[in-house]
């Protein structure tokens, strides 16, 4: 059967806003580093960044928050957006609604030290389709979230998917450049590593629209998952040798319940 038409419940914008992405980071005993996350999209108005510091393995945490940075991000169309801290290294701007096409600017500053970053936010790739894909390996029925599209030619698409099934919290999935794929027809296939998707699931989808940069953050990082070598911790697009990354990306949010109508054989 073929795909479902897509859809979207712009209600899940408060779900993804109350997720935290958990960065499992390569630490060692060496003096502490500075992390910065900032994922900003255009899935609400509210920004947020986490700053925090890596603590040497051993101790009970992983990292600490930071709480006494400056924090500012600018716009190429002269807009300044004070980040306020708000809780844990969490840092806040309201009515920061970013837009495509704009390129923006990241500054820290903390005890002494200053770390920059830029992304650019790009247009979003509309989907045409969205199913599941039924897969057999060995005995077990294995099932994928499906996103069809066609990828715009003009322009190099780097594409992202964090994913949620039933009551787990939303995670990394998925990280996809059109290098080999450029200006096609194209299927993404989207599992959780952790979680076995089911008839009957409940999933939560987000797929982002991203620059290079962040896509090259994200491909190293799933080249690094456990089970695979771990050559380093992934590149970052921040200065000073922080950790992290700073993303400013297009995205939409696609909830379903899986169903056999949607399985694309």
């Amino acid at each position: 059967m073929g795909l479902l038409k897509i859809f979207y419940l712009p209600w899940l914008i408060l779900l993804f806003l109350s997720c935290e992405e958990v960065v499992d980071l390569q630490l060692d005993n060496a003096a502490p580093r500075t992390v910065i996350e900032g994922n900003l999209n255009d899935l609400g108005t509210t920004q947020v960044i986490r700053i925090s510091r890596t603590l040497p393995v051993g101790t009970n945490q992983l990292s600490t928050a930071v709480t006494e940075a400056t924090v500012t991000v600018r716009s190429s169309t002269n807009e300044e957006f004070v980040f306020t801290h708000h809780k844990d290294g969490f840092y806040q701007a309201k009515n920061f609604e970013v837009k495509s096409g704009t390129v923006y600017s990241l500054e820290v500053f903390l005890e002494g030290e200053k770390f920059v970053a830029t992304s650019q936010m790009p247009e979003y790739v509309e989907l045409d389709s969205l199913g599941i894909t039924s897969e057999k390996t060995f005995n077990t029925q294995n099932y994928y979230p499906t996103f069809q599209f066609r990828d715009p030619l003009e322009e190099k698409n780097y594409y992202l998917y964090e994913v949620a099934i039933n009551n787990s919290l939303l995670r990394f999935a998925s990280a996809y450049d059109d290098k080999f794929n450029n200006g096609r027809y194209v299927t993404h296939k989207i599992s959780d590593r952790n979680i076995d998707l089911q008839l009957g699931d409940s999933v939560q989808v987000i797929r982002y629209c991203v620059d290079q940069q962040v896509y090259k953050y994200w491909s190293d990082f799933e080249s690094i998952n456990p089970g695979a070598a771990a050559p380093g911790n992934p590149t970052s697009n921040i200065s000073n040798n922080a950790l992290g990354y700073f993303s400013v990306s297009t995205a939409k949010a696609y909830r379903f319940v899986t169903k056999e109508g949607m399985i694309k054989l």
